[in-house]
């Protein structure tokens, strides 16, 4: 895929690495349905990465110049995972928002100030396979991909409490179309 994005750059000041615009992130929070089960691809943050290395998590990352939150959100799910969201929305049955965050967060971290969480729910027939997983980053920064069932991930230690986000993201975005038992467990 090609984009149109130029990357934030960094400084170093003082011998810290200072970013550039580096303050709004955008987050992929993506389920796939097949049947009853749903799935949720994740990458392994590489070790080399400044926080939260060796963890898994949902494919995002930080806005760049010259994109819109859309474009960033599509860009980061094919460098961190490799899936082409716009050709997965031509395929299955999409439910979600590539305009509109689900959430907008502002709470500054000290990594950034403002955070948009994007809801997408796919539907494949019950015969279809996943997606084939394929990062498009050095594995200093995605070290791996695989797919999860929901039940699962959401029950592990996920980088940045990604966890408890795909939760919170059934529970209010998709409440009326996925029943929030299937999470009690």
């Amino acid at each position: 895929m090609k984009f149109n994005n130029r990357p934030n750059r960094c400084i170093e000041v003082s011998g810290k690495t200072c970013w550039i615009s580096r303050d709004v992130t955008v987050l992929g929070v993506i389920f796939f349905v097949i049947g009853e089960t749903a799935y949720i691809p994740l990458g392994l943050r590489g070790d080399q990465m400044p926080t939260e290395p060796g963890k898994w998590g949902l494919p995002g990352g930080y806005l760049d110049y010259d994109e819109t939150a859309g474009e960033a959100i599509v860009r980061e799910i094919w460098e961190e995972i490799g899936l082409n969201i716009p050709q997965l929305q031509s395929q299955y049955s999409f439910q979600g928002s590539l305009d509109q965050p689900y959430y907008v967060g502002s709470r500054p971290l000290r990594l950034q100030n403002v955070s948009l969480r994007f809801p997408m729910m796919f539907f494949l027939e019950n015969t279809t396979q996943l997606p084939s997983l394929q990062p498009q980053v050095a594995v200093d920064e995605v070290a791996e991909t695989r797919w999860y069932e929901l039940e699962e991930a959401i029950n592990m230690q996920l980088a940045f409490n990604h966890n408890g986000i795909m939760k919170h993201c059934l529970e209010s975005y998709y409440k009326d179309i996925w029943s929030p038992a299937l999470l009690s467990s």
